[in-house]
């Protein structure tokens, strides 16, 4: 246990030094959902998916992205300058490793929640729409925890298989499918089987049951013209098992990957 604190300990102090952090992990979250309510404003109010009801999940699972990025440069750079083969040296186990680089981004992670959520409330309070109620946003934050592991698991994976060269760029294209795939800032129910063939992977899962906690509107109206709320009853059971199922597969990648590559390298 002491040794797993101390590595999470010089990990969390490594991403604290990197200027990349603040600019990608917080800022970017920041700039993304001041842009889009400006947007929203000089557009007359007539894009529902800017409404910062709508907005603020699909930011979340995003900036969760970036979670990636850095969680796979940190362990491409320490097997590029041999710090964890030095590591290898020590009695520490794959757990040991895996938990090391877990704890500090899912801190992040959960600092970018919140970051996200207060600026809900912030510009929930300048628009007049509000935003939700506080039990409303910790549920909001315990249902987006799931992508936000499965972000970070994708980074240690990556960062495990490959160098601190190649990682950025195989990992921007996971970031680009979160975006877009995911419907952050896309109209998905207007786009038939696109959105269909979006709902088998976890990003558009996490962002419409986000949704459903902050009472969203889609953004097509029904038949009469009236607005739709996304509905937990519509798809609910399936999105979860959907990104729980991805959530275990990876789990069980990243444990694999790990040991996998302690072993090789030893």
């Amino acid at each position: 246990m002491t040794r797993t604190y101390l590595f999470i300990k010089r990990n969390l102090k490594e991403m604290l030094r990197d200027p990349l952090l603040y600019c990608f992990c917080a800022g970017f979250p920041i700039f993304m959902i001041i842009m889009f309510q400006i947007i929203l404003k000089y557009s007359g109010e007539k894009t529902p998916i800017f409404e910062v009801k709508s907005l603020v999940p699909g930011v979340m699972m995003f900036s969760y992205s970036l979670l990636m990025l850095m969680s796979s440069l940190l362990i491409s750079k320490d097997r590029t300058q041999a710090f964890l083969k030095r590591l290898y040296t020590s009695p520490m186990k794959a757990h040991n490793y895996i938990i090391g680089y877990f704890v500090p981004y899912f801190i992040i992670g959960i600092v970018q929640s919140i970051i996200c959520i207060i600026l809900g409330y912030i510009f929930g309070g300048i628009s007049k729409t509000g935003f939700i109620s506080f039990p409303s946003a910790l549920l909001l934050i315990v249902e987006m925890m799931p992508i936000m592991i499965i972000n970070i698991f994708i980074g240690m994976i990556l960062g495990m298989i490959l160098n601190d060269k190649s990682a950025p760029a195989i990992t921007s294209i996971f970031i680009s499918c979160c975006g877009v795939l995911g419907g952050a800032w896309m109209p998905l129910d207007t786009m038939g089987d696109f959105e269909l063939f979006t709902r088998f992977l976890p990003f558009h899962p996490s962002v419409y049951l986000g949704r459903v906690v902050t009472k969203a509107y889609h953004t097509l109206p029904d038949e009469l013209g009236n607005k739709v709320l996304y509905n937990f009853n519509e798809n609910g059971w399936l999105f979860l098992g959907i990104i729980f199922a991805y959530l275990i597969i990876l789990s069980v990648i990243t444990v694999f990957v790990f040991k996998k590559k302690i072993n090789s390298d030893n």
